[in-house]
């Protein structure tokens, strides 16, 4: 049996009937550009029997280091992420365009469905703070440490034929 795997022969049938788990285990691989889980994700889940299969609902939380979007810091960070997602029990199908979870037997894979909705949290573009400056595009130095001491004077040479017809424009 799988880390995520969870037995709901109990409940399911009886429309009403839940139950609830809590679940504290590595999810490796979650991770975007600039984010990634570090730690164990916690997660409090209540799985509830209905007549289409099992509603989990709950929240889970973890550990995350984010690298800033404009000068490559790392921070750490918490995320929390409330899910709420309908396993589809045996003898019901999902609409067919709609990605869907699915009942095993008597059995819920949480696994997917946790990676899913904690990938889905991480921010796309985290920032150490909300005016960083980010890095000098020439020399790299973290601009929020101070000013670097590149000329803006320095042209790419590839423009130097467009740099040539406007010094010939009046000005």
């Amino acid at each position: 049996m799988h880390e995520f795997t969870v037995s709901v022969a109990e409940i399911l049938g009886r429309p009403g009937a839940y139950r609830d788990i809590h679940i504290s285990r590595s999810l490796p691989g979650v991770r975007t550009t600039l984010a990634r889980l570090e730690n164990d994700l916690e997660a409090r889940l209540r799985l509830e029997s209905v007549v289409e299969g099992v509603l989990v609902t709950g929240r889970a939380t973890g550990g995350v280091l984010l690298e800033c979007a404009r000068c490559l810091k790392e921070l750490p960070a918490q995320i929390h992420v409330d899910v709420c997602e309908l396993f589809y029990g045996p003898g019901h199908q999902p609409p067919a365009d709609e990605d869907a979870y699915s009942v095993r037997g008597i059995e819920l894979d949480l696994e997917p469905m946790l990676r899913d909705a904690v990938t889905l949290a991480l921010p796309l573009n985290p920032l150490c703070k909300e005016d960083c400056k980010g890095l000098c595009a020439r020399c790299g130095k973290d601009l929020n440490l101070g000013d670097c001491t590149c000329t803006e004077s320095e042209s790419d040479p590839r423009w130097a034929a467009l740099d040539a017809v406007r010094d010939k424009l009046p000005q």
